[in-house]
């Protein structure tokens, strides 16, 4: 699979050509202790890779395709702290590269290809992924190393390699299409899982670990920092403090997601603390279910995502006048001001290409909302679709999002509001400390439950 994908970016390269592709560091935190590390994702795209400090090198000339990994030396002292590097066998099992090199090679090995490439009558592309956040930076890895390629051979030339890579990631493999869907599935169980414990008077953090408890569980992580954001807190796009006491007759507003092989959900449902909505509650989220539908329907090939947004700023327009909620100069943009969808894959906004019509194999998200701050109500409905020949398939449809399937289910399940529930041995006894203390105990430990 990863040789597939290296040699289909080869061909889109010119003849003396090299592609470089970075894993990534993890930046220090302070001290000895650094940042989580996260693989760059298209050199784990094309290699399968995701250690950090690794280069990729997909060589292009007279017609043939060379590929080259460096990667740091085993220190066998440091392993024992930290746990080892790749050893050279194991990567080359991985991502079936041939040649592979101690990274402190890497620029005499591409030095050397680079003047066998060049004469006086032919030119040399180095083509480097500068992902949009490396754009502007100049000390990334990225940078440091080409800039110091062009320095000693000054007479190659660069170029961004993103747009090339982003071409083959927007259309997404069956295998990553399986991928997506266990992580949407994982995302449907922690969903849910909230939904059976959730009550007023509890931390919207409290809400969120049980979110967690089902993604350790699955062995799964988060595609990004969840949002748990209820009443007022929900009309924040980006809100994820998640720390405040959830009021009575309060929305919450759940947007978050599994990944599952850096394949990532994202998803949001809207649901009431009490078990059921109040009577402005459901207006207001039935026309964001509506417009979630709408957008849906209106997906094929060819269209934009930038035209899905402005279908639904008309719908709205159409929906918000009768409500009064357009009066005064207020506009569609003072209730809802982010687009309707963003791509999804290996990151949770995925690539995507400046005016990019949308084709069968694109993975996007479908994602209205309403917030209206004065009111304390803030609503979002996101699903996860897949571009077919003549439209979408909705691969979250089985997350609900009917208000009334969502009332009937919590009136069904939710330990707070009923007592007939069989509950197993682990929400019992969660159950019973939060009607009890109200709060969470510090530590679960295992032995609770023997």
């Amino acid at each position: 699979m990863y040789k597939q994908r290296r040699h289909a970016l080869a061909t889109l390269l010119p003849e003396n050509s090299i592609a470089l592709f970075f894993s990534g560091k993890a930046p220090y935190k302070v001290g000895d202790e650094k940042y989580p590390f996260s693989v760059d994702r298209s050199f784990y795209y094309l290699s399968g890779l995701d250690k950090e400090n690794m280069i990729l090198a997909i060589i292009r000339t007279q017609g043939k395709i060379k590929e080259q990994l460096f990667l740091e030396h085993y220190d066998e002292e440091q392993a024992k702290w930290v746990g080892g590097k790749l050893l050279p066998e194991e990567a080359a099992d991985i991502s079936e590269i041939e040649e592979i090199f101690w990274l402190e090679e890497a620029m005499d090995m591409l030095g050397l290809q680079i003047s066998r490439f060049f004469d006086h009558e032919s030119c040399v592309d180095i083509y480097a992924d500068f992902t949009r956040q490396e754009a502007y930076q100049a000390d990334s890895e990225a940078h440091r190393f080409t800039r110091e390629l062009l320095r000693q051979y000054p007479y190659v030339t660069l170029h961004n390699a993103a747009s090339r890579i982003s071409s083959l990631r927007l259309i997404k493999e069956d295998a990553e299409i399986d991928d997506l869907k266990q992580a949407i599935e994982v995302t449907r169980q922690g969903i849910l899982a909230m939904m059976d414990h959730v009550c007023s008077g509890m931390m919207e953090n409290q809400v969120e670990a049980w979110f967690d408890f089902v993604l350790k569980t699955n062995g799964c992580s988060h595609s990004f920092p969840s949002i748990i954001a209820s009443g007022r807190n929900a009309t924040v796009l980006h809100y994820d403090e998640n720390n405040q006491k959830i009021k009575k007759n309060s929305l919450l507003l759940c947007d978050l997601g599994a990944s599952c092989h850096y394949m990532n959900a994202d998803i949001t449902r809207t649901f009431p603390a009490s078990g059921s909505f109040t009577k402005r509650q459901k207006e207001i989220y039935n026309i964001v279910l509506e417009a979630n539908q709408t957008i849906m329907s209106l997906v094929h090939p060819g269209i934009t995502l930038k035209e899905l947004n402005q279908e639904l700023i008309h719908f709205y327009e159409e929906r918000l006048k009768p409500l009064g909620l357009l009066k005064r100069g207020k506009r569609v943009e003072d209730y809802y001001w982010h687009g309707v969808s963003h791509m999804l894959g290996l990151e949770t906004h995925d690539v995507s290409l400046s005016g990019y019509k949308l084709r069968p194999g694109n993975v996007f998200t479908i994602e209205p909302g309403l917030y209206l701050e004065d009111e304390g109500i803030g609503i979002r409905i996101e699903d996860n679709v897949l571009v077919t020949e003549d439209g979408c398939i909705n691969l979250s449809s089985s997350i609900i999002k009917d208000p009334d399937e969502i009332e009937a289910y919590m009136q069904e399940n939710n330990i707070h509001l009923t007592n007939n529930r069989q509950k197993s041995p682990i929400s019992a006894t969660i159950s019973r400390w939060w009607d009890e203390s109200s709060h969470f105990p510090l530590s679960l430990t295992p032995d609770r439950y023997d």
